[in-house]
């Protein structure tokens, strides 16, 4: 049995050669698709950031746990 373990994992239209993004084949309206795709650029920023300061504020204070 596979199992998906990371997004990463699941094919988008990006990957697949052959696969039209038409209202017709998604279901969605172009506009909807292309705003969703925006909300999850935006949460995925936040995270890199919030990411990044966390690592940089564990490196500040590394010395402190020594």
């Amino acid at each position: 049995m596979l199992t998906i373990k990371d997004v990463h994992q699941v094919r988008t239209m990006r990957q697949v050669k052959s696969y039209r993004s038409c209202p017709t084949s998604t279901g969605l309206p172009m506009w909807g698709a292309e705003l969703g795709r925006m909300y999850q650029e935006e949460v995925a920023r936040c995270n890199r950031e919030l990411r990044r300061s966390f690592r940089a504020a564990a490196w500040r204070n590394r010395s402190g746990t020594r």
